[in-house]
């Protein structure tokens, strides 16, 4: 068997899995703040390590060529959580800081994944096979 023989198998399970994180930071920035738990941790770094966690995970399934447009999506991302955040009056404040954070966790996550994963191994997750 090779490496990552029956991988792509499980691709739906990964991107599933993926989509999950990404309900979850959803859940836990937009819900009510009195519904959500104090990690006893710094607001920047709880936000800087969602976003790496979801982009480092996503960057397994999809092409390094197509970085750029994660690393955007998921920049992007974090500023729609921040307006949503200003506007939604549930006891949560927009600030442009928590979005400065998630914007280096993404960018921690694809440094990382261009420079210590091997450039010809594609994606990690699907067993080398691109997206």
């Amino acid at each position: 068997m090779n490496a990552g023989e029956g991988v792509p198998q499980l691709t739906g399970l990964w991107w599933g899995l993926g989509w999950a994180m990404v309900l979850f930071i959803l859940y836990s920035t937009l819900a009510p703040a009195r519904v959500v738990p104090d990690l006893h941790v710094s607001d920047k770094l709880e936000h800087a390590t969602a976003f790496f966690a979801v982009t480092f995970w996503f960057g397994g399934l999809v092409a390094r060529r197509r970085f750029w447009v994660l690393g955007s999506v998921m920049s992007a991302f974090g500023a729609a959580i921040e307006v949503a955040q200003g506007t939604m009056g549930l006891g949560r404040d927009m600030d442009i800081h928590d979005w400065y954070a998630d914007s280096c966790g993404v960018l921690l996550a694809l440094g990382i994944l261009l420079t210590c994963v091997p450039r010809s191994r594609g994606s990690w997750l699907r067993g080398g096979r691109e997206v």
